[in-house]
């Protein structure tokens, strides 16, 4: 990869950018990475480290809000249905980059299925009695 150097335009945005929330700069870079890069349009299995890929490609935006776009989609039910199915990974540009491990693919199932809720354990009735006063012993 090439490096990247800052343009003045660039830097004009980086900067309008950054007086945002940042939820809503968080927004606003998934909207732009969805709408760049179809792999996250497709929730296809990600290609490992890709957030450091996008962290090059994208250095208008600040890394770690990147970084939290990219774990936001991991989250996604979509996307763990497609680690779940298994196979290929891919990188930016929509190319295969790896595979999806079978321990992947395992914990990717498991997290798809629903959690039973447990019944409420009723507590055992227990009446306190130390401090009752019983009848005819005044002593």
């Amino acid at each position: 990869m090439k490096p990247t150097t800052e343009t003045a335009l660039g830097a004009a945005l980086k900067s309008a950018v950054q007086s945002l929330s940042k939820k809503k700069q968080t927004e606003m870079i998934a909207d732009h990475v969805y709408s760049k890069f179809e792999v996250f349009r497709q929730f296809r299995p990600l290609a490992l480290g890709i957030h450091e890929s996008l962290i090059t490609t994208l250095p208008q935006f600040e890394a770690t809000l990147i970084s939290r776009v990219v774990a936001n989609h991991c989250r996604k039910p979509r996307y763990i249905k497609s680690l779940a199915r298994g196979g290929k990974r891919f990188d930016l540009t929509n190319k295969p980059a790896g595979e999806v491990s079978p321990e992947e693919k395992k914990a990717a199932e498991l997290a798809l299925v629903p959690k039973t809720s447990t019944p409420p354990v009723s507590a055992p009735n227990i009446t306190d009695t130390s401090n009752t006063i019983e009848a005819g012993n005044d002593e």
